[in-house]
């Protein structure tokens, strides 16, 4: 049974690795390209999937070892491939089979995952964003088919400071596989520490305040909706957060010995805070800049037309 278990591990990973590595160009990986356009693919592309993969690896470490620690029943990660998008992944994740027993463990638990992805995405983007470069604008090219990805404000001050300054309207940055590995581990923290219901950030925010963030999380929630009027996607995002995820956290006991102590709380209030900086209003658009086509800008031009 364990064997068919580790199988099961082992053969996400790989075909995780994999759809990172080749995403649209999946069809190389069942030999249907020629082998050294799969090579070419392969030895350009892995400074994308082999750091970004071990992020991912890293941030359920991160949930994993704490829970192994604490004598919880806990699954090995399950990598999630996604080929033929822009990111190849939809992360992975760890099943934890008891009942977390206190806010303590919890926290402990909640706080590791994104600790560990942000620390390592942070260098990856930096020294990725060194190895970028500037290019500049042709109006007369036609972008309609183009993928942008948006910047939060992290790294939008970084790359304004590494490669700038520049103006984002003329110059825009081809950016190198490393900075893009950092980009997509700061969108995955940046999405697993929004506070609600099961994610690792609603998770931290119960932990600290307990059941008084009840009289106050659903208001969080509608200003999250808000969103959606800059990028559509967040719309599918409140979706799931609504049915599956849930807004509001299960009932979790306090601890029966210790109390959250200030070093906990600080790193708490830390990862939150992080959320804002690392955020991404509009993180993929296609055919125009992030923001250019948001149901808010069509709304203000709607106004001023009429």
């Amino acid at each position: 049974m364990k064997t068919k278990t580790y199988t099961i591990h082992i053969f996400l990973f790989v075909a995780t690795f994999l759809s990172m590595t080749f995403r649209e160009n999946f069809l190389a990986v069942f030999g249907l390209l020629d082998l050294n356009t799969s090579l070419a693919i392969f030895w350009s592309e892995i400074w994308y999937s082999f750091p970004l993969i071990f992020i991912l690896f890293a941030h359920e470490m991160g949930h994993y070892v704490p829970s192994r620690l604490y004598e919880l029943k806990v699954s090995l990660p399950y990598f999630i491939p996604f080929p033929y998008n822009p990111i190849g992944t939809m992360g992975a994740v760890i099943k934890i089979k008891e009942p977390i027993r206190n806010k303590i463990q919890l926290f402990d638990i909640g706080v590791g995952g994104p600790l560990m992805s942000l620390i390592l995405s942070i260098p990856c983007w930096i020294v990725g964003i060194y190895l970028s470069k500037l290019v500049p604008i042709d109006p007369s090219v036609d972008t309609s088919n183009f993928l942008f990805f948006g910047d939060s404000l992290f790294t939008y001050w970084t790359g304004q400071w590494i490669l700038g300054p520049y103006d984002p309207n003329l110059f825009d940055i081809h950016i190198h596989a490393l900075a893009k590995a950092g980009w997509v581990g700061l969108l995955i923290t940046a999405i697993n520490l929004l506070p609600f219901g099961q994610l690792d950030g609603g998770h931290i925010i119960y932990a600290i305040f307990g059941e008084k963030y009840r009289t106050w999380i659903n208001y969080l929630f509608i200003a999250f909706l808000s969103l959606s009027l800059v990028n559509f996607g967040w719309l599918l995002w409140a979706f799931i957060i609504f049915y599956f995820i849930k807004i509001e956290h299960p009932f979790t006991p306090d601890s029966d010995h210790n109390k959250m102590g200030k070093n906990r709380k600080c790193l708490g209030y830390f990862m939150l805070f992080s959320l804002f900086f690392i955020f991404v209003p509009s993180p993929i658009s296609i055919g125009t800049k992030p923001g250019e086509d948001s149901l808010l800008l069509e709304l203000w031009r709607f106004f001023l037309e009429n």
